[in-house]
């Protein structure tokens, strides 16, 4: 197997792949410095600008019967042979990814993590280090990781302005695909918004396309433009197109990481936005709220879903990564000042979220209100036993699978007896998360009662 990997490692190397170990490329013996300065051309530069942001990431992974469907990327995405390398208990997995934020936050694809047990990350340095998975999403094929351990402040790449593309425009596929140094590939940006769909639906509508080839470990890794900002995510390449690549736009990547960089995410707190941003078609770049989460400060304060933000403490806004940046290192107490299109301004403060009883808890983060079920409470809903709690309501919009009536079994790994069980199952729990519950209801077929099981994900809000 290792004689295989190195194989076609230098078969990649040969085809063509452009590899720069983590030395300073520019100082070679013997050059003439007048034919090296007139040899750095603005691709030269932008590759050198962005290396330092680029990490390589391995990972050992469970890899028993992987389920097909929108669940496994890879079944949508072909991953290449020097991807995924298996043994009979584990997966060796081999990918990119990009440093965003200077303290050890790092974005890459879904599928480069999926299953993953072990993640190490190898910085362009050569130092590496252990990092855990904070979010994932495999629709969007976005993974958010953090860097364990890691002493000093990182680089984090610059980002282009979302949807700022230019058809034909060049465009650069970067990766640290083996944790040696770099692989590069050049072409141009052949077409956006292009569609993929699987099993009949469209999971994505917003590709960007090109010719620069994403080479087998380059997923994960950043797409940028002849300035050396970042445009969007290499993805692997498609099966019925093998000699295109395709790349996650970073309106995407920056709206699915808004709504994980949040202070609810990452401790008991409260604030209550959630922001976005799109390019509208007129070419305004648009940072707006696609959430306010009810009942918060943010809520409080009058600020509603659909509320374009301009400023932030009285500072123009036009970079959504910056705020992201922003408020996902908030704490509690802490103050942010949000300024509207209609120059209204709302002064907002971090809470803590107070402790409370477990059936107030249930209403507040799960959205449901829970009551015991008493015998004769058992008896009108026909329920062969009596004891746990009952779903006795549910919000608006309803819960998928859940319904008034059903009786509260269990909530992760914790059984549901009384309401001090739900404090214990969702306390630590933020929001983002899901929780898996099994549930039981009772179905009359023919006048006689049955109990069904059912396990539905439930989203803590």
């Amino acid at each position: 197997m290792k004689s295989n990997f190195l194989f076609k490692t230098a078969i990649i190397f040969l085809a063509g792949t452009a590899f720069f170990p983590p030395v300073n490329y520019y100082c070679a013996a013997g050059d003439d410095s007048d034919s090296r300065q007139s040899r750095i051309t603005p691709t030269v530069q932008a590759i050198a600008k962005v290396l330092p942001c680029v990490v390589n990431l391995s990972t050992e992974k469970i890899i028993d019967a992987a389920p097909q469907g929108l669940n496994n990327p890879g079944s949508i995405f072909n991953t290449a042979p020097e991807e995924t390398l298996f043994d009979k208990q584990k997966g060796y997995s081999l990918g990119s990814g990009c440093i965003i934020d200077q303290s050890g936050l790092v974005v890459t694809n879904a599928h480069v993590v999926y299953r993953a047990i072990k993640i190490n990350i190898t910085l362009y340095d050569g130092k590496s280090y252990l990092a855990e998975v904070l979010a994932a999403d495999d629709l969007n094929d976005i993974a958010l990781l953090k860097i364990n351990g890691v002493s000093g402040e990182l680089k984090p790449i610059p980002l282009a302005a979302p949807g700022d593309l230019l058809l034909g425009e060049t465009v650069i596929v970067v990766g640290n695909p083996f944790g040696l140094g770099s692989t590069i590939s050049q072409g141009v940006l052949s077409a956006v918004g292009r569609k993929v769909t699987h099993n009949e639906q469209v999971v994505f509508s917003d590709l960007l396309q090109t010719d620069a080839a994403v080479y087998p470990g380059s997923s994960g890794g950043p797409l940028i433009n002849i300035t050396g900002s970042m445009i969007g995510i290499n993805t692997a390449i498609l099966r019925e197109a093998q000699a295109i690549g395709f790349a996650i736009p970073l309106q995407r990547v920056e709206n699915v990481l808004a709504a994980w960089l949040i202070p609810e995410r990452f401790a008991n707190v409260s604030l209550g936005i959630i922001p976005a941003v799109q390019r509208m078609k007129d070419g305004d770049l648009v940072i707006f709220l696609k959430e306010v989460i009810k009942d918060s400060p943010a809520w409080e304060a009058g600020l509603r879903t659909g509320d374009r933000i301009t400023k932030i403490d009285d500072v123009e806004l036009d970079d959504l990564m910056a705020l992201s940046r922003r408020l996902w290192k908030m704490q509690a107490g802490e103050k942010i000042a949000v300024t509207t299109t209609d120059n209204k301004s709302f002064k907002l403060k971090v809470e803590k979220m107070l402790p409370a009883d477990g059936g107030k808890l249930c209403e507040v983060k799960l959205g449901i209100t829970v009551q015991p079920l008493t015998k004769d409470l058992s008896q009108a809903l026909h329920y062969p036993f009596a004891g746990g709690l009952v779903v006795s309501g549910l919000p608006e919009s309803g819960i998928k699978d859940v319904e008034r009536g059903d009786v509260l079994l269990r909530l992760g790994d914790i059984a549901v007896n009384n309401t001090n069980d739900i404090t214990r199952a969702i306390k630590d729990r933020h929001f983002g998360d899901t929780i898996p519950a099994l549930l039981v209801s009772v179905h009359n077929e023919y006048g006689r009662y049955f109990l069904q099981r059912k396990i539905v994900e439930m989203q803590i809000k």
